[in-house]
């Protein structure tokens, strides 16, 4: 269980992009070329895991729609909504998540959500909760996706005759916290006016709304949910047609195959919790591709709760923990120097040992990270009966590239922290996007990044060659951007001497 400082955190973060979003997510297919769609999750994270790892995490060239219904009723809502949270926070423009009728104040009392935070965090339940609740007003109503050859829009539960976009694009969404609970009226008044009650019934019908079951034309009332419409195929022709868009994508029903067309397939719903309540559906997400006329539907069905408990816990949190992971070897790698001093400071007696408060101490100060040092220890360094063996931290790792292990220990390290850096100013001399830049041309950057505050260069030009040669892997006297990024990875060298644990090499 995360600790409740971190989920404030991460939920301060998140309503901050979430408030500066409009009602509704615009994509472009164009620009992400692909997107995947994803129904009711309903607190069951062997499915979120199972998405993730079979189809990757979201990120920037790997965009996600998460349609809803997040939590309740299964036992990992918290989980299942900061992993969101998070991935919104680290990509905002390619994480893209629509409210559900269960993200709800109301319905989450009733539906396990509440009792789950309270079980989790009882002495910070309330403010907690409270928090929640005012990250769930701030979700989106609605997505809409430009495919290359059409528009698809995406609503959690579905549309009705008096659904108008206009209307929801303009209102205030965060006044809806519960749609048990219809919000007082802003123009003083004791009840709603009449349009207020017209803008309030239709965020209802959005959120709640199914396909007619038994085909009618028209809109009714859903007497099966008591709130929100039932609408048929002519509603949905109309719709889609006074708004220009080819399908409407939807979830809110579970269906026993994971999804299911409906209206001439101009309707899909999609459901991504298998074995739903204890039952037998196969979960299934959407993958839309640019310029395809339908989405790929992939379908999967988990062994109910033997799934989780097959994995390991070490298991469980690799499915996430990778990148980051990666990420926070790197930053340790990039202050070696200054850790090394400060550990050995710390430790006066020269046993190589600390206490773990002393050792954590020092890791949130030399990174400036607030991080959970007691639990990430285990994973860090090791540990024995006088404390923790900080000279561990660095055992095994090493650049990829061997022929960036120099003397200049203190200058590689400023290099590696100003690698983001040296990549935004090689994309901007590689002018026509070729990949490649001169050698010349690194090396004045290089010059420029590592000259003194008086603007005099404080690296010799043997030290800029050599370096420039180190890079330039295949001896072509040109620096080549994957050539670039490479010489920055970190690998463990004890694990690639085993050649069934050799690293991944990614291009990007």
């Amino acid at each position: 269980v995360l600790h409740a400082k971190y989920v404030c955190k991460i939920l301060h973060q998140a309503r901050f992009i979430l408030k500066s979003l409009p009602n509704f997510n615009r994509i472009d297919l164009s620009d992400l070329h692909h997107v995947f769609i994803i129904g009711d999750l309903h607190g069951q994270l062997a499915d979120l895991l199972h998405i993730f790892n079979e189809n990757g995490l979201p990120g920037t060239d790997n965009p996600y729609i998460f349609n809803g219904d997040f939590v309740d009723r299964g036992e990992q809502s918290v989980e299942i909504i900061l992993l969101l949270m998070v991935s919104l926070i680290l990509y905002p423009s390619s994480l893209f998540l629509n409210r559900g009728n269960h993200e709800d104040i109301m319905v989450t009392a009733r539906y396990g959500f509440q009792k789950e935070v309270t079980q989790k965090y009882q002495s910070v339940q309330k403010p907690l909760f409270d928090l929640f609740k005012d990250v769930f007003s701030w979700l989106p109503m609605y997505s809409y996706v430009k495919t290359g050859k059409t528009r698809i829009i995406i609503i959690h539960g579905g549309i009705s005759d008096r659904i108008n976009l206009t209307t929801i694009n303009s209102l205030r969404r965060n006044r809806y916290i519960s749609m048990e609970i219809p919000p007082k009226s802003e123009h003083g008044e004791a009840h709603l006016t009449a349009d207020e009650k017209n803008e309030y019934h239709q965020v209802e019908d959005l959120l709640w709304s199914d396909p007619d079951p038994k085909g009618l034309h028209g809109s009714r009332k859903n007497d099966s949910r008591n709130i929100g419409c039932f609408f048929g195929s002519d509603i949905t022709d109309q719709f889609l047609k006074k708004n220009n868009f080819s399908m409407l994508i939807r979830s809110h029903q579970v269906k026993e195959k994971g999804y299911e067309f409906a209206h001439h397939r101009k309707v899909i719903t999609v459901f991504s919790a298998s074995n739903y309540e204890k039952g037998s559906n196969s979960g299934a997400i959407l993958r839309w591709g640019y310029n395809e006329d339908e989405p790929r539907i992939i379908q999967h069905k988990l062994q109910r709760a033997q799934d989780m408990q097959a994995l390991s816990f070490d298991k469980q949190v690799t499915l996430l923990e990778d990148p980051a992971y990666q990420a926070l070897i790197e930053k340790i790698m990039a202050k070696k120097s200054s850790l090394q001093k400060e550990f050995d400071k710390a430790d006066r007696n020269q046993t190589a040992h600390l206490p773990v408060i002393v050792w954590s101490k020092i890791m949130t100060n030399v990174l400036e990270a607030d991080l959970p040092w007691f639990t990430l220890r285990s994973k860090l360094v090791e540990e024995d009966a006088q404390g923790v063996r900080y000279n561990t931290m660095f055992d095994g790792y090493a650049l990829y590239n061997t022929k960036f292990q120099m003397s200049h220990t203190g200058i590689m390290e400023d290099l590696y922290m100003w690698k983001d850096t040296l990549l935004m100013l090689f994309n901007l001399i590689d002018s026509n996007h070729s990949g490649f830049i001169d050698a010349e041309e690194f090396a004045d950057i290089i010059k420029l990044l590592l000259s003194d505050e008086d603007g005099a260069g404080n690296v010799s030009q043997k030290y800029i060659d050599e370096l420039c040669s180190a890079i330039d892997l295949d001896g072509n006297g040109k620096i080549d951007a994957n050539e670039f990024l490479e010489s920055f990875r970190i690998v463990n060298s004890k694990q690639s001497q085993n050649p069934d644990r050799q690293p991944n090499r990614r291009r990007r």
